[in-house]
């Protein structure tokens, strides 16, 4: 059976990667590395505890304000 997770993961990071909009200045847009910690992000929020999910953005939100 195929891991529905892994897809949506995988979807996630391509998603990232190929991005015309910069939602982050934390996250560079065409970054691999960027788009493998998010779909590595959204695999274990989804797989194991779905409120990494909103630890994340919380997180993203101040990185994003420490660059300002």
């Amino acid at each position: 059976m195929v891991d529905k997770i892994l897809i949506v993961s995988i979807i996630v990071s391509i998603f990232i990667y190929n991005r015309t909009l910069d939602y982050y200045k934390v996250l560079p847009r065409k970054n691999i590395l960027a788009a493998a910690g998010v779909g590595v992000w959204t695999y274990v929020a989804f797989k194991y505890n779905i409120w990494f999910v909103i630890a994340g953005l919380v997180f993203l939100n101040l990185l994003d304000r420490q660059m300002l």
